[in-house]
């Protein structure tokens, strides 16, 4: 849910999860919002160095890239909570039952497969130990795929209450809807 459908249809246990998850994509986005902010001032600095004092920072691709991470990261909690990935509703003509039921069938789905990622990314980070540092500053990957793991815990806590709110709602009408 986005915080404009009605929360008043959502069980109670439920709503309080859903409140819980608005509140932690919303701190989400300000981690990523504060990323590119550093990342604009990275770039800043990168080029008056380069270009006006004829001087390249060195590692400034290294810091870039993890902090581009960290905004990744945020959006995709930020986006999950607020029905921002792309999605095609191929099926709406079979009728509202079949929807209904391929709507529980996928958020179960994805939420098995973003578990699998939350797995790879907390305990699989770094399989090769000496492809775990970035190249010029020597950055260690490993706490950057764990943050990884936390933003894509949210999504999959964020797909786990839609899921809830799907199966509570199933008679009437699920808020989670993009049509509702």
């Amino acid at each position: 849910m986005s915080g404009d459908a009605p929360t008043k249809a959502i069980p109670g246990p439920l709503r309080a999860a859903d409140r819980a998850l608005h509140w932690l994509s919303g701190l989400l986005a300000l981690v990523g919002a504060l990323g590119v902010i550093g990342l604009m001032g990275i770039t800043l600095a990168a080029v008056v160095w380069r270009y006006f004092f004829r001087a390249p920072i060195s590692g400034t691709g290294d810091i870039s890239q993890m902090t581009l991470i960290i905004v990744a990261g945020a959006a995709v909690a930020y986006g999950a909570r607020h029905h921002a990935h792309v999605s095609v509703d191929l099926i709406a003509p079979l009728g509202r039952r079949v929807t209904r039921i391929t709507d529980l069938i996928m958020r179960a789905l994805t939420l098995f497969i973003i578990g699998l990622s939350v797995y790879a990314l907390w305990d699989k980070a770094c399989g090769m130990e000496r492809a775990c540092i970035t190249s010029n500053l020597s950055i260690e990957h490993r706490p950057f795929f764990w943050y990884l793991a936390v933003t894509m815990a949210v999504y999959a806590a964020q797909v786990a209450v839609h899921l809830g709110i799907g199966i509570a709602t199933f008679g009437g009408d699920d808020p989670n809807e993009v049509n509702a």
